[in-house]
């Protein structure tokens, strides 16, 4: 699974809440254009606690729907918890988010009856409260088209241009490809493909360092550059502030 995902931590115990998840998902990859890891969903040999635990590590945001699970008594009161699962996953998600210091975009919801506990007291989650189901579709519907530009965190790709001496007075111009790693752990393995119009490419010489002719584009020109190249990525050091 790539990191261009969201998590969706929603409650299975009922039909209806699976329909939900599924629904969730739906909504995420037609207004984001992202996938959506929901665990109902996952059909593999690996064991689903470490799917999930992977996918909560990886994810760009995260979706949680606390739907209530029954009533307990504490110190004397009663009160209506929700799934102590995803209670759990809120805990691990927000553990993660400060050991790697990134943001992690969170829209969180819960249903009118089920009271605040656990970690959820210490967050200023600010869950959406819900009725019905229908309430969070139509929320969502509103939220989720701001989260499209959502990149995965500490890896990105940054493309600069220089202006370099004309060339038979046709100007000439250097395309510099950084792979830059501000995550918390080095890269070891990557692939950068980059095809550029054949016509910006016919006043230099024919070959190109990086040129690959792998795949092939009908007017383009293919360039690839894997950790063979420049060997891994270590991460940024990045300045405490003061």
């Amino acid at each position: 699974m790539t990191r261009n995902f969201i998590f969706i931590s929603c409650g299975q115990h009922t039909p209806a809440e699976r329909q939900l998840g599924n629904d969730i998902a739906a909504l995420v990859q037609e207004l984001t254009g992202h996938g959506a890891f929901f665990a109902d969903q996952v059909q593999d040999l690996g064991g689903l606690d470490t799917n999930i635990l992977n996918a909560l590590r990886d994810c760009l945001a995260l979706i949680v729907v606390m739907h209530p699970r029954g009533t307990i008594t504490h110190e004397g009161s009663a009160r209506v918890r929700a799934s102590v699962w995803i209670e759990q996953e809120i805990a691990i998600a927000t553990y993660i988010q400060r050991i790697d210091k990134r943001p992690l975009p969170i829209i969180a919801f819960i249903h009118r009856d089920v009271g605040r506990e656990g970690i959820r007291d210490i967050l200023s989650l600010n869950p959406i409260p819900f009725g019905g189901d229908a309430d969070v579709l139509g929320m969502l519907r509103k939220r989720l088209p701001t989260w499209r530009s959502l990149q995965p965190f500490g890896v990105h790709i940054e493309l600069k241009s220089d202006k370099r001496s004309p060339l038979d007075e046709h100007p000439v111009r250097q395309l510099s490809v950084t792979l830059v790693n501000d995550a918390a752990q080095r890269i070891t393995a990557y692939t950068c493909d980059i095809w550029i119009p054949s016509i910006v490419l016919k006043h230099e010489a024919k070959l190109y360092y990086g040129e690959s002719h792998d795949i092939a584009r009908p007017h383009h020109r293919h360039f690839r550059h894997t950790e063979t190249d420049a060997g891994s990525s270590k991460p940024r050091v990045i300045e405490p502030r003061d």
